[in-house]
């Protein structure tokens, strides 16, 4: 029993290393993998796109919560635009995120080119100031001018927390949880060792 609990124990604390050293954006693609709902599925545009965004977190920890339309306080973040129609991965996209409420068309935070993405996942880090409605704004080439093809919707703040993420556990709670948990039954069955030794 002793050897089941020492095996599990260790393979927990095994996964919990292996993620812990992982580069960042392994790690943000695991907890992406997690995140993906319904919720963060954009159907009224030209194609169909699903999105996250990601609090970059303190020192070396791995983004942990996705949200969707709404992250509850200003700073940096990863987003990411997954297309999920694989003909939008052939057409030239252009990415702008938009500060909305800045006279017509809003205030430019960030601007990415046209290109074609064959991968599917248009991603970027931001870093937000203001509190306020954003949006990412996904545009194609039309009558020889860039025109809205999808728009992204985000507002920023008035709190919420980790609950507002896209739902679902991801991969990165999992893999914390059962390092915590072998951790704790390494540390309990040693205890029961000394005290049958004693």
């Amino acid at each position: 029993m002793n050897k089941k609990f020492g095996w599990v124990a260790g393979m927990a604390c095994s996964a919990l290393l292996a993620l812990a050293m992982m580069p960042a954006q392994a790690q943000l693609m695991l907890a992406h993998e997690g995140h993906h709902s319904g919720d963060c599925a954009i159907k009224t545009g030209d194609f169909p796109v699903a999105f996250s965004a990601y609090e970059k977190p303190k020192g070396d920890l791995p983004p942990m919560h996705a949200y969707c339309d709404h992250v509850p306080e200003t700073g940096e973040l990863f987003m990411s635009v997954d297309l999920t129609d694989p003909e939008s991965r052939e057409i030239p996209i252009a990415a702008r995120l938009v500060m909305e409420g800045h006279g017509e068309g809003g205030h430019e935070i960030l601007s990415v080119p046209a290109q074609a993405y064959p991968s599917g996942s248009i991603t970027f880090t931001v870093n937000l100031e203001d509190l306020g409605q954003y949006a990412i704004l996904l545009e194609t080439e039309k009558n020889g001018k860039l025109a809205t093809a999808v728009r992204i919707p985000i507002h920023v703040g008035g709190g919420g927390g980790h609950g507002g993420h896209g739902g679902g556990v991801g991969v990165t709670e999992i893999a914390l949880l059962l390092g915590a948990v072998g951790i704790g039954v390494f540390f309990w069955m040693r205890s029961r060792a000394s005290a049958k030794a004693s």
